[in-house]
């Protein structure tokens, strides 16, 4: 049996850009058919697995986002250096000197490092500053226009963080992406347990695209499925370093974290307050089994929940659950093993135990 570690692992090591992820496409699908022969990719690349309840309602789905942040080549430079814009939300910050992959439409992987001024050369007046993404440049090690394009590098190609993982002290590693392939190892987990034992009601397990892009990739899965109920599951950011410390309580090895109040709060008015029966009943399973749940109020995250709990005509009775991470979307986030295995375990006695009996009305 893979461990969550081997599958954070071969997971993390997959790109799958925001846009481009057909690799992990074809990954999940398979994964997925190792314990449902429903299994379906929807033209964006959402891949569906199906599990046929004791009764077909209700319909709970579970979904995680396993597309990627990144960059996107946008100019060659006659010297042979790249440069870029981002997808999704890269901090600069963390940028300079970092080790990526270019992939190619032919399916190279091209390592890379974004350059930076040498330090024995940084004037003081820039050393204490971050240079705008325009300003920044990727090295290939390549020379002149020509010589990129003979390695089959064009305008347009997708590049993402070197795979980096890492196993730490404690339980813990630090990868990158684990933003969200650790809702990517929750699904698979999830659907091995529900093979295991049939639930009351149908379940959908679903892998989705664009999260990081446009946080609308799921839709089609929705508008095609209507499920009565969803579990978005992604990461939250754990407030427990030192210079974050007051903006909540959410800790490293706590377990996982339901959302209570979500909210962008940077232009765009969109979030999750949570469906207040559907949080009750997860919170319920969770004390039935012992399974500590902390309790997360955050400003400046959004996820694919924010806007697909408002599609069809009565809406989805929405829920979030998150793994704490550390240093979230840099090219280096750090995790505890065993807050994946809690969240996990939390995941699959809500989907046995979500029937009928769940009452989801308001008022």
């Amino acid at each position: 049996m893979t461990s969550t570690g081997e599958w954070l692992q071969e997971l993390t090591a997959i790109p799958a850009l925001s846009g481009y992820e057909d690799r992990m496409v074809a990954r999940m699908r398979e994964a997925f058919l190792q314990y449902t022969h429903q299994v379906e990719v929807d033209r964006l690349g959402n891949v569906v697995a199906t599990i046929e309840g004791q009764s077909a309602e209700p319909c709970l789905m579970i979904f995680a986002h396993m597309d990627e942040l990144g960059l996107v080549v946008r100019k060659i430079e006659p010297d042979g250096f790249l440069r870029f814009e981002r997808v999704g939300g890269v901090p600069e910050k963390s940028l300079m000197a970092a080790r990526i992959e270019v992939h190619t439409e032919s399916g190279e992987r091209i390592p890379g490092v974004v350059g930076m001024t040498s330090h024995h050369v940084t004037p003081p007046e820039k050393k204490f500053v971050v240079p705008s993404r325009l300003e920044m440049y990727i090295d290939i090690g390549c020379s002149s226009r020509e010589e990129v394009e003979a390695l089959g590098v064009q305008v347009g190609d997708g590049m993402t963080y070197m795979p980096n993982y890492t196993e730490l002290k404690n339980g813990r590693v630090v990868s990158k992406t684990l933003d969200n392939r650790i809702g990517c190892v929750l699904l698979i987990k999830t659907l091995e347990a529900l093979a295991a034992k049939k639930p009351r009601g149908k379940v959908l397990i679903v892998a989705s695209v664009q999260e990081e892009f446009n946080v609308r990739g799921v839709w089609p899965v929705f508008q095609a499925n209507k499920p009565d109920a969803a579990i978005c599951l992604d990461v939250t950011i754990a407030t427990d370093t030192p210079e974050i410390r007051h903006l909540g309580e959410v800790e490293i090895g706590g377990g996982p974290a339901i959302g209570l109040y979500e909210f962008h709060g940077r232009g765009t008015l969109g979030g999750l307050i949570p469906h207040p029966k559907l949080r009750k009943f997860i919170s319920s399973i969770a004390d039935q089994e012992k399974i500590p749940l902390q309790r997360e109020v955050l400003i400046g995250i959004i996820t694919d929940a924010a806007f697909s709990q408002l599609l069809g005509e009565k809406g989805v009775a929405m829920a979030s659950l998150a793994v704490p991470i550390r240093y979230t979307h840099a090219p280096t986030e750090l995790c505890d093993l065993e807050d994946i295995e809690a969240t996990s375990a939390l995941l699959s006695a809500v989907a046995l135990a979500f029937d009928q009996g769940v009452d989801l009305s308001r008022g």
